[in-house]
């Protein structure tokens, strides 16, 4: 070549005849979208030009070479010129010329809606739309890969690159993609090499395989995005259970965006599982056009690429036009929060406010979920089967998702709608309690005619608290909580267990001893998480929570000299605040009322005072023990008794002369006779000095 001097212009002219059989234009498949298509004519035009200038060799012998003298001629002509011969050959060669005919008709035809949507939806510039396309028909048609590695002079398939998607597309000046490209933002695309390297104009790119399936999906009403995430749809079901609540956060939502320079927006909604979270979400999102997707965040979290996962997600959403609800949103990790673009409205469903700042920008409302009423639930069930409401969904704290439980099961039987609900509320009950049975009824309770009154109104305020906060509207004077809480006070053995025995039997509830010793603790902290476990798990459910010997718990705070003095006082502090916001029934038995602290006494409900009983109830009580016993054939156990001497010699409790009674059974059994008074007088005697007392001789000898 010394010597020689290239015209660039002969470079690149047409010769008469190459000897090269072009490809043939592409065809339209049966079914095939615009988009596909229109890079298939690209590529098939571009492919007539490279084969005219790589059969056209100025110098001989240069198909030798690894690195021709034309290829080097063809690289210094400048990117103007080169571009103008080009599109001179797509005007003057026949077939390149009908492939452009082609573009233009392709131009012209309608779209196809779901690449478009897809396109569409992130604001996309000029070369990020080429290399999308481009990107989305090697996915689809994977022989594409072999193309593109011709087009651009490699010796094997290759995925698209900025520059083939500028060239394709015949574009201006462009840049190579970067982070902040929506395409690498909301998972598009991503680049097949990591580092430095995935920013150059040769770097290949790749669609996400899970966009796939909704792209070459040809059925006319699919428009779902969610191949490879799991988020599920939620219905804004009805009734509306939360109406007030409802119009506030549609009116907070509104009055802040989405509009340009608004700030991105975080509902917290806080509350127990199952309470109507997802579905208040929903009924919001309805309300603003739109839709609600509920994800996991916890399995997002443990998914192998966390902010991938959770990017798709969001991916899916914005593509459907709904809106995201983080379920444990508290699980997401703030480098996961960080690496997911931020959205117009996103709600996090949590069981307790979040600790972590939202991200920056971000406007973060907390809302909680109160639960809902009687006339609530009523509603609800109602809304959801034509059979009357159980008692289970009529006076337990059921949540929205129990309520719609029971009416599930609501066909096989009211019983069968009592026991699901029962277990659904007893699930969580720790280790920290013992049901106790129920052997006893009202007629068996011996007691003052003013300590049977006081139960009786207990028992009446527990049956009706429902009817009377919700329906009646008196919620209004219980603010911290609904519960009932009652003090048994009195000595040992008066019949404050037999009493909470014979209510939790009456109202038809479980009644359930707290062990005190698995719930006090002498690590800082643990009592305050036992009690605030215990409550948690029996607020709602339909059971009498029993705390014997309450004054262990409950006892009075204490001037502080030490930090043991402190923590002591944090913990009966939290216990009287617990309390006092305890919805459900609860009863606490002392037989040191003195002991307790007079800020909690003066929380509780009802004061039940137990006394001693007197001659006639003890009379009674004797009767009820041993009156009318009798063996399994019916034959009489108790003989000649002298009911009212019992009652005025024997000074003895209720649990007292029971204890006495079964001791003076056995004694009988022993001496293979009926209960006899001398039977009866021993065991006393014995049952006397057990407590303490001191008998002289012959006292309590049988006459």
């Amino acid at each position: 070549m010394v010597g020689d001097t290239v015209n660039p212009a002969t470079m690149v002219a047409w010769p008469a005849d190459l000897g090269l059989a072009p490809p043939p234009p592409p065809v339209e498949s049966v079914g095939e979208p615009r988009w596909l298509t229109e890079v298939r004519v690209r590529a098939a035009r571009r492919v007539l030009w490279l084969r005219h200038l790589w059969s056209d060799h100025h110098y001989e012998g240069e198909h030798l070479l690894a690195i021709s003298h034309s290829e080097i001629d063809r690289a210094l002509v400048p990117p103007s010129v080169a571009t103008e011969a080009e599109q001179h050959f797509y005007c003057a060669d026949d077939q390149a010329s009908a492939l452009t005919r082609d573009l233009a008709v392709l131009g012209s035809a309608p779209g196809d809606a779901r690449f478009d949507h897809l396109a569409g939806s992130f604001d996309l510039a000029q070369l990020e739309l080429a290399l999308l396309q481009l990107a989305a028909a090697a996915a689809v048609d994977p022989a594409l890969g072999q193309v593109f590695g011709y087009l651009l002079d490699r010796t094997g398939p290759a995925p698209a690159t900025p520059a083939l998607a500028a060239t394709l597309f015949e574009l201006p000046a462009y840049e190579a993609l970067g982070p902040a490209s929506a395409l690498v933002r909301w998972a598009v695309l991503e680049p097949v090499v990591t580092g430095e390297g995935a920013w150059s104009t040769s770097t290949g790119w790749r669609l996400d395989a899970l966009l796939v399936p909704t792209l070459i999906d040809r059925s006319p009403s699919s428009t779902s995005w969610s191949a490879g995430c799991q988020g599920t749809p939620v219905v804004p079901a009805r009734p509306v259970l939360r109406p007030q609540l409802l119009d506030e956060l549609v009116d907070y939502v509104q009055a802040l965006g989405p509009a340009a320079g608004s700030p991105p927006l975080e509902v917290e909604l806080v509350g127990p599982p199952g309470s109507g979270r997802a579905t208040l979400a929903a009924q919001v999102a309805e309300r603003l056009g739109s839709s609600l997707v509920a994800v996991d965040a916890v399995s997002v979290v443990a998914a192998s690429d966390p902010s991938a996962a959770g990017m798709r997600e969001l991916r899916r959403a914005r593509l459907e036009g709904a809106i995201v609800a983080w379920h444990r949103a508290d699980a997401l990790s703030p480098e996961v929060r960080a690496a997911l673009p931020p959205s117009d409205l996103a709600f996090s469903l949590v069981a307790s406010p979040l600790s972590a700042a939202p991200r920056p920008g971000t406007v973060r409302r907390s809302v909680r979920c109160a639960p809902i009423g009687r006339r609530e639930r009523l509603g609800l069930w109602s809304s959801l089967t034509n059979l009357a409401p159980p008692t289970a969904v009529a006076e337990w704290a059921l949540r929205p998702a129990e309520v719609v439980t029971a009416a599930r099961v609501a066909p096989a039987g009211y019983q069968r709608v009592g026991d699901v609900c029962r277990r659904l509320l007893l699930e969580g009950t720790p280790d920290l309690v013992t049901a106790m049975p129920l052997p006893y009824e009202w007629d068996d309770l011996v007691l003052s005619p003013l300590t049977a009154a006081h139960l009786h109104e207990l028992e009446a305020q527990a049956t009706d608290r429902g009817q009377v906060l919700d329906h009646w509207g008196f919620a209004r004077l219980t603010p911290l909580g609904r519960g009932a809480t009652a003090l048994f006070a009195g000595p040992s053995g008066t019949g404050k267990t037999m009493a909470a025995q014979v209510l939790a039997r009456s109202l038809g509830l479980e009644l359930l001893r707290v062990d005190l010793a698995g719930v006090v603790s002498k690590y800082v902290g643990e009592t305050e998480k036992h009690l605030r476990e215990l409550f948690d798990a029996c607020e709602r459910a339909p059971v009498v929570l029993f705390f014997d010997e309450a004054d262990a718990l409950f006892g009075k705070r204490t001037q502080v000299s030490d930090a043991h003095d402190r923590y002591a006082n944090i913990e009966i502090d939290y216990v009287l605040q617990r309390m006092e916001q305890f919805d459900g029934l609860a009863i606490l038995a002392t037989n040191r009322k003195g002991d307790l602290d007079t800020a909690f006494v003066r929380r509780l409900r009802f004061i039940v005072d137990f006394r001693p009983p007197s001659v006639s109830e003890r009379e009674q009580l004797w009767r009820l023990a041993l009156e009318g016993a009798h063996d399994l054939l019916g034959e009489p156990l108790v003989g000649e008794l002298d009911w009212s001497r019992l009652a005025q010699d024997l000074d003895l409790t209720g649990a007292g002369i029971k204890s006495a009674a079964l001791a003076a059974a056995f004694l009988a059994r022993s001496d293979g006779t009926r209960i006899a008074e001398h039977h009866v007088m021993g065991a006393a005697r014995r049952e006397l000095e057990k407590q303490g007392v001191v008998l002289r001789t012959g006292q309590l000898e049988p006459r």
